[in-house]
C-alpha cells in the first residue's frame, strides 16, 4: 500500500468521523435538552464483546461491535427463575420485567484490519451478567434487550441479530 493510499483512506475515515459527528450535534440541536436525559459518568467492568454487522440498504453490512459491560452503579432487576422469564417473554406484556441497561452512543473506529467500524458500550449490572453467563435462556434475553435497545435509541443501527459472534 503506497503512503498516498493510506492518506486517502486517512481523509476518507476524517469525513466519515466529521459526519456522524456533525449529525449528531445537529440532532441534538433539533431536540434541545430533555429532562429525561439523565447522564452520569460509569467506569464499567469487561464483559464481553459482541461482533455483528449493521445492515440494510444503503450499508454495505459495516462492522458493529458491542461491548458488554458491568456495573453496580446500574440498577440490578428483580430476581427471577428461567421458568418466570419464559412466562413473561411468552406473555402479552413482556415489558413488566424491566432489565435496567446504560446503551452508549456509537462510536467510530477502525477495527484490527484498518476497516472502518461502529463500537457500542453496553453496560448492566453484574448479577445480571453473571445470570446470563450461566444460563442460555437469560443469554439470549440480553442479547435481545441490547439489539432492540439499541435499534431503538438509534433508529439508523439495523443490527443482524443472526450474525453475531459472541467474544468472552
Amino acid at each position: 500500500m503506497q503512503l498516498n493510499d493510506l492518506e486517502q483512506e486517512d481523509e476518507e475515515f476524517r469525513n466519515f468521523l466529521k459526519e456522524v459527528t456533525s449529525s449528531k450535534k445537529s440532532n441534538e440541536n433539533k431536540q434541545g435538552p430533555s429532562s429525561n436525559d439523565e447522564r452520569m459518568a460509569i467506569k464499567p467492568e469487561p464483559g464481553f464483546c459482541l461482533k455483528t454487522k449493521r445492515i440494510g440498504e444503503e450499508i454495505s453490512e459495516e462492522k458493529v461491535f458491542i461491548n458488554v459491560c458491568t456495573s453496580t452503579q446500574i440498577n440490578a432487576p428483580r430476581e427471577i427463575t428461567e421458568e418466570e422469564l419464559i412466562e413473561i417473554v411468552k406473555s402479552e406484556d413482556p415489558g413488566r420485567y424491566r432489565v435496567p441497561i446504560s446503551l452508549g452512543e456509537p462510536m467510530a473506529d477502525l477495527d484490527k484490519h484498518g476497516q472502518g467500524c461502529v463500537i457500542f458500550t453496553v453496560i448492566i449490572h453484574p448479577n445480571f451478567y453473571h445470570r446470563a453467563q450461566s444460563s442460555p435462556t437469560f443469554m439470549n434475553f440480553l442479547l435481545m434487550l441490547i439489539y432492540e435497545g439499541l435499534e431503538n435509541k438509534y433508529p439508523q443501527f439495523k443490527l443482524d441479530p443472526k450474525n453475531n459472534n459472541n467474544n468472552n
